[in-house]
């Protein structure tokens, strides 16, 4: 009994050993890996922003003409108080044309350079532009105006050609230096403007993006 109970023992202590050897690997087995793909998606909404003024002031400079019209004469006057027109007296069709355009009663082309800017985002990259106001400019509590009668926006830089009351322009981003810039013009008439002093009116700008 004592012989086989030592046998035991050391067959006992001889499978430890050879567990206790093992265990490392299995520490060691190689690891398990698993990947999954995730579409991410960031939605962009249309954005724009529209720089313009509050107010646009436009001076028109003093003009001062003078036009000689010939002779003045009248013969045979009796003695007396008395009226006449002598030979070579004015009329509306014998006055002089005034050679300023803002005078004689031709339409004048004013293109205001830099007015409004636009930028932001798009579907398209690009926006229109529209413009928008009164057929006169008025002087508070008096019948003087002065015609408007072409009010458009083009993209500064651009052939007036493209000026119209609406226009599609850039979309190109977001930050200041992606702004694109633009004019209005505006064709004004002095023909039924009778006094001096400050004309008024509003104009719109509108821009949506495409």
């Amino acid at each position: 009994m004592s012989m086989n109970k030592a046998l035991r023992t050391i067959a006992l202590a001889a499978t430890l050993f050879t567990a206790g050897a093992g265990a490392p690997e299995l520490l060691t087995a190689a690891t398990q890996t698993a990947n999954g793909n995730s579409t991410v998606t960031v939605i962009v909404p249309d954005v724009i922003v529209l720089d313009y003024f509050t107010s646009i002031n436009i001076g028109l400079a003093g003009k001062t003409e003078s036009h000689g019209n010939g002779t003045y004469s009248q013969a045979n006057i009796s003695g007396g108080d008395q009226v006449f027109n002598g030979t070579g007296a004015l009329t509306t069709s014998t006055l002089s044309d005034a050679s300023s355009s803002t005078l004689n009663g031709a339409d004048v082309t004013m293109t205001v350079k830099n007015v409004w800017a636009i930028r932001g985002f798009s579907p398209t990259g690009k926006a229109t532009v529209s413009v928008s106001g009164p057929a006169t400019l008025t002087k508070a509590a008096t019948s003087s105006t002065i015609g408007v009668s072409k009010l458009q926006v083009m993209v500064d830089g651009a052939s007036t050609a493209t000026a119209s009351t609406s226009i599609s322009a850039n979309l190109s981003g977001i930050q200041k230096v992606d702004a694109t810039m633009g004019d209005v013009l505006m064709s004004l008439n002095f023909a039924n403007t009778s006094l001096s002093g400050d004309y008024t009116g509003t104009i719109t700008i509108t821009a949506v993006t495409l």
